[in-house]
């Protein structure tokens, strides 16, 4: 009875193994079965997730072997035949003393049956030579200008006061696909960020223009025209043509005629020239504050253009990210569901328990409900995407780029942190704001004492009044005056003075800042450093879990269906699976995002200059 009860679950095992059409391996060899069976339980990352792929191995044991870290010790052992284990990269430097290197593929690797459904594998990293300038991340566009040609649907509206009213107008209707290039170049096209800073640029440098006017004399026109009529002339005419009624009123003659007051009519034209003399460099201080105003703002361009660099692959890396969960989550749903269709088809045959079928099923609904919450972090890390981005309200964006390791960093620690304190801009911001400072308190020492400025103006006088005598003033006139003007400001209540202290103030707030920024740009860099090491390891790291995972899921499949396993070691390979997956992925993402970010700590601009930006 036992070896009968055997015999049937053994047989039952084999049916559902060949009712399984992704696991049908009855009729292949021993190897080939096995390929397929992994390939089965591969999860599928869909085109846009790229891996140098690893062969099946061929037993339980011989894939344990295979997954093995055996980093290589020197070029020679990087470059000899590996034969089931992925190449693994070199030991990281420790404390900087050997840079990061990049991953060049070796020709051992064989290809995969399926490569694009795969993260990429690290591989043996090539010797490379220390000092190397360090790659640009992401690549310059060819001769160093904004090459991306959006699709009209992309752009977005000239109106900066646009104020949508209808559901219509922030409808999402086309999607477009962007390479992470594409993307910083948009970025920097449509960025309110990078428009305002360039519109402060132009701000400054009309005030250095400003201050510099007053390297020239003021040179100035009046004209005044005008026609007077004296009230007092007219109460005078008045009051005379009173007296003469009342003398004409006893003799009984008619009175005469006061006279008539006349108006007056003037044109006065001046022409004046001044100038102030700078005795003691006032002028030049305030002009050369000015200049350094402007090397501010121009570095808070560059560091803003950096910032939103970093922003912007930060977003895309974040989109990768979230779409290769979905994928990961979709690929968890199928392998619930196949887990549900083997314990119902165990249940059918009498093997198996209701128990099992329950257990199936509340794992299938807990992975729906991961996909669900995966599918809405993808389209908040799309919709974050396009505000950087600024594009059209209508449109949205998805990721072009395949995920995989996006470079190498060529410099070692002690090189990015040198080379970190010659290109931030904060640093050297905090250096022109204690100029700015200094040359405050230069102008403000230079007001306490004597000022001098002189002047001249020419004037012409013309006068034409209504009096017909000819001996009233008419006719036209010039005239001349030069003056100068020595001022002093001798007491002022001790305001000159607290102004000097203010200005001490600040320049001694810069230098301390100036301290405070050199060590957290250290920090910064030494924090990118040590994070892109470690995701570096951890990559061939995730990389053998999903082997060990995907073996291990492939085993308490083959131990379920025969009888010999639980419902429970499957649902938590697959978990396991899951999480590898997860691992993997996020790896990858995680280096990419520390590689921009060293950038970032290290490095402005890929060419230091403003040239290519808006």
């Amino acid at each position: 009875m036992r070896v009968f009860r055997q015999i049937m679950v053994v047989g039952v095992g084999a049916a559902i193994t060949l009712g399984n059409a992704a696991q049908s391996a009855s009729a292949q060899s021993p190897a080939q079965s096995q390929d397929s069976l992994a390939r089965f339980n591969q999860l599928e990352l869909g085109p846009n997730v790229r891996s140098a792929s690893n062969k099946a191995a061929e037993s339980a044991s011989q894939a344990e072997e295979s997954i093995a870290l055996n980093p290589p010790t020197g070029p020679e052992q990087a470059s000899k035949p590996q034969q089931a284990a992925p190449a693994s990269p070199s030991t990281l430097s420790q404390a900087g003393s050997t840079p990061l290197r990049g991953l060049e593929p070796t020709q051992t690797q064989q290809p995969s049956p399926n490569p694009p459904n795969n993260v990429p594998v690290p591989s043996s990293p090539v010797p490379i030579l220390r000092g190397t300038p360090n790659e640009s991340f992401p690549p310059l566009p060819p001769r160093g200008i904004l090459d991306t040609k959006p699709p009209a649907s992309l752009e977005p509206n000239p109106n900066p006061l646009l104020f949508p009213t209808n559901p219509e107008d922030v409808r999402i209707e086309q999607t477009e696909s962007i390479t992470l290039q594409q993307a910083i170049d948009l970025a920097r096209r449509n960025s309110q960020v990078l428009q305002i800073a360039g519109q402060q640029v132009e701000q400054s440098r009309s005030a250095l223009r400003e201050q510099q006017a007053a390297l020239y004399p003021d040179l100035n026109f009046q004209m005044d025209a005008s026609r007077s009529v004296s009230a007092g002339g007219e109460l005078g005419i008045r009051a005379t043509q009173r007296r003469l009624n009342s003398r004409a009123n006893g003799t009984g003659q008619p009175a005469p005629q006061a006279g008539t007051n006349f108006g007056s009519n003037s044109l006065n034209s001046t022409l004046q020239l001044s100038y102030d003399v700078d005795l003691f460099g006032r002028r030049r201080a305030n002009i050369r504050a000015a200049e350094e105003q402007l090397r501010l703002r121009e570095l808070d361009v560059e560091r803003q253009a950096e910032e939103l660099r970093f922003d912007t692959a930060e977003a895309y890396y974040n989109l990768q990210n979230a779409d290769g969960q979905v994928a990961i989550r979709q690929a968890s749903v199928r392998n619930a569901q196949q887990s549900l269709r083997d314990a119902e088809a165990l249940e059918r045959a009498g093997v198996g328990t209701r128990f099992a079928v329950l257990q199936a099923q509340a794992n299938l609904a807990n992975e729906v409900q991961q996909l669900s919450v995966a599918r809405r972090d993808q389209r908040v890390a799309q919709r974050r995407l396009a505000e950087i981005l600024n594009i059209s309200q209508s449109a949205n964006l998805t990721a072009a780029d395949p995920v995989e390791q996006a470079g190498s960093w060529r410099l070692s620690l002690e090189e990015s942190i040198v080379q970190a304190f010659k290109n931030r801009p904060e640093l050297e911001q905090q250096l022109v704001q204690r100029d700015i400072s200094k040359q405050q308190r230069r102008s403000i020492q230079a007001g306490r004492l004597p000022q001098l400025s002189v002047g001249g103006s020419y004037n012409v006088l013309g006068q034409d009044p209504d009096d017909p005598n000819p001996f009233a003033t008419r006719g036209w006139a010039d005239g001349y005056s030069i003056r100068a003007s020595l001022t002093w400001s001798i007491f002022d209540g001790g305001a000159a003075n607290a102004r000097v202290k203010q200005r001490d103030a600040d320049i001694a707030i810069a230098e301390s800042r100036f301290d405070q920024l050199r060590n957290q740009v250290r920090r910064e860099v030494e924090q990118a450093y040590f994070g892109l090491e470690s995701s570096f390891e951890n990559i061939e790291t995730s990389e053998a879990g999903v082997l060990q995972s995907r073996e291990a899921l492939r085993l308490a499949r083959l131990r379920f269906q025969a009888g010999v396993g639980t419902q429970t070691d499957v649902i938590q390979a697959e978990t396991d699976l899951t999480r590898a997956e997860r691992n993997r992925l996020s790896a990858i993402v995680t280096y990419n995002l520390g590689l921009s970010s060293l950038q970032r700590a290290v490095s402005n601009l890929p060419t230091n200059n403003l040239s290519d930006a808006p």
